[in-house]
């Protein structure tokens, strides 16, 4: 797989577990089931559910939340496998994640205007954010 849509993908997973523990989780599920399109949105709802639960049970446990990133990371390189054009799908739901979801993290420095990242990267998995383009194995154009 292409290491643009394996990031791609370990993005989406990362956007989807950390929208578990806040208010945008249902709306997390939503995206997921109009990306897989499938129509059993109940057992959809399930797996998010048990994963939810299992987070909000013990919150610093890194191992429950590494298993969730990687099992989840795996589901999306597998659809992105499937139909390529998913990958359009996949940057509208880490776009769409991060804009509702919750601040978990403290406010930037008084008087600051510019964007405050957040991110988790759990084993060998990478995080990439940026408040502009971005550009993967190609230099950047003038």
């Amino acid at each position: 797989m292409d290491t643009e849509l394996a990031t791609l993908a370990a993005s989406a997973a990362n956007a989807l577990v950390g929208a578990l523990t806040t208010e945008t989780w249902e709306r997390a599920r939503t995206l997921i089931a109009r990306l897989r399109g499938t129509s059993d949105t109940g057992r959809l709802a399930l797996e998010l559910a048990e994963d939810r639960e299992l987070l909000l049970a013990d919150p610093a446990n890194a191992r429950n939340r590494a298993a969730l990133t990687a099992a989840w990371q795996q589901r999306f390189r597998t659809l992105i496998a499937d139909d390529p054009d998913a990958a359009r799908a996949f940057l509208g739901l880490v776009a769409e994640l991060a804009e509702t979801a919750e601040p978990t993290r403290p406010a930037g420095p008084v008087g600051s205007t510019g964007p405050t990242f957040h991110a988790e990267s759990h084993d060998t998995s990478r995080v990439y954010q940026a408040a502009g383009d971005m550009n993967f194995g190609r230099p950047p154009q003038p």
